[in-house]
């Protein structure tokens, strides 16, 4: 399986909710970054298995997706970059937000060992306000 089709197989099983599936794609030293101000529950530095179980909670404790979209995949040897966007509402908030985003991935050896995440942080904050 190529790097590419590894993610794209990670996005598909991620839209089925099939969250076992999600975490076999990563390596247990992964290292996932989301930026943005602490009132975004799920920013923040994530590193392996737990790291990732804790993130995933969280998004489904805090917000309701409504669409996560993956539109562009683009590919260069170790590298993955996934241009998407998301709609979601934030429970505590009831307020939604649509973002446009930029997932860059790192594999070795078929398994993603770094993400970085791009993305409008003012737009989820101002959702998580009160």
């Amino acid at each position: 399986m190529t790097n590419l089709q590894v993610i794209q197989k990670m996005y598909k099983d991620f839209g089925s909710g099939d969250i076992p599936a999600v975490m076999a794609a990563f390596d247990s030293d992964v290292v996932f970054i989301r930026p943005g101000e602490p009132v975004i529950p799920f920013s923040g530095e994530f590193r392996g298995f737990d790291g990732l179980k804790k993130m995933f909670t969280i998004v489904a404790q805090t917000v309701k997706i409504n669409a996560f979209l993956p539109k562009h995949f683009l590919t260069n040897e170790d590298t993955v970059a996934v241009i998407g966007e998301d709609h979601a509402d934030v429970l505590a908030t009831g307020k939604s937000y649509n973002s446009q985003w930029v997932y860059v991935y790192t594999l070795k050896e078929n398994k993603v060992i770094h993400v970085q995440v791009y993305l409008d942080t003012l737009e989820l904050a101002e959702a998580f306000r009160s």
